[in-house]
């Protein structure tokens, strides 16, 4: 005979159901959701760092594809003869005193001289010149690089 047990029944009727579900697409996508903002929250913070002028210029195209180093001045001559340095617009006649504290305060540093194909030769020239009398000796010219198929100018 077998030993009596109170819970035989009890155990019949109860049913296992369990309490975790296993992870659905919703779960996996709020992963992803956390990601993507923390991505954009990365971006949004280093993007003040970034430097991008707001100074509209349509540089020439040429075949050269060198570059220059990281740490370059930069500055823009816009179509309407405007020089543009940090950010800054400035006069022919500030432009050598401001280049002159510029080479103090970064010895060695290129300078990049950006200028749109519709500003006048004599104004990039004067840039030019200007930079070579504050004593920055390494000046050179930003261009469009060329894309494979496309005609010289």
């Amino acid at each position: 005979m077998k030993p009596f047990n109170p819970h035989r029944q009890s155990q019949k009727l109860r049913h296992f159901t369990p309490t975790r579900k296993p992870a659905g697409v919703f779960s996996i996508s709020v992963v992803f959701s956390d990601a993507a903002l923390l991505v954009l929250a990365f971006f949004l913070a280093v993007s003040p760092f970034v430097m991008q002028p707001g100074i509209n210029i349509k540089l020439p195209a040429s075949p050269f594809t060198g570059g220059a180093r990281f740490g370059s001045m930069v500055l823009s001559v816009t179509r309407g003869d405007w020089f543009y340095f940090n950010d800054e617009r400035l006069e022919i006649s500030r432009l050598g005193g401001v280049l002159e504290a510029a080479a103090v305060e970064t010895p060695g540093a290129p300078l990049i001289i950006e200028a749109d194909e519709r500003a006048s030769h004599g104004a990039v020239v004067a840039a030019w010149n200007a930079a070579l009398n504050a004593g920055i000796s390494e000046v050179s010219m930003a261009t469009h690089i060329l894309a494979v198929g496309e005609g010289a100018p």
